[in-house]
């Protein structure tokens, strides 16, 4: 099994999003970057037996997450939950990104605490190298 991952490092930026002509500047903290690999060892999803990695990261109330997964080996799959809500745990879960392998995910967190990250591949064929960021919008 492998550890949680650790934060490595805080970089800001900015975004720019349109929301009806209008451009909101968004700051970008990011929180997390980890080089992964799907493999033999790790924890294994029940509904499809796929593997996956998790990771947990803090956030507050109404923070946005944003959350990418690129990977040359497999189609990267994504899910954020929320432990502290065992009856609808799924913040929100997403594939591929057009066509491609990779898998991006933007959530909103609803309350203050902890969060978990599912990196996991769309089959249980799924094996092979991914990289994973996870970046905290903020206006």
């Amino acid at each position: 099994m492998k550890a949680y991952a650790r934060l490595t490092g805080m970089i800001a930026g900015v975004a720019l999003g349109l929301s009806m002509g209008l451009a909101p500047v968004y700051a970008q903290t990011l929180i997390l970057q980890e080089e992964g690999a799907l493999e033999e060892g790790d924890m294994v999803l029940p509904s499809d037996n796929s593997l996956y990695d998790e990771f947990k990261i803090e956030g507050t109330a109404g923070q946005t997450v944003v959350v990418d997964m690129k990977s040359g080996d497999f189609v990267a799959y994504l899910a954020v939950l929320d432990p502290e809500n065992p009856a609808n745990p799924v913040l929100g879960e997403n594939g591929n990104v057009s066509g491609t392998n990779d898998a991006r995910l933007e959530v909103t967190l609803p309350r203050d605490g902890t969060f978990v990250v599912i990196a996991n591949g769309l089959d249980s064929n799924s094996r092979g190298e991914y990289t994973l960021e996870i970046t905290l919008l903020e206006e």
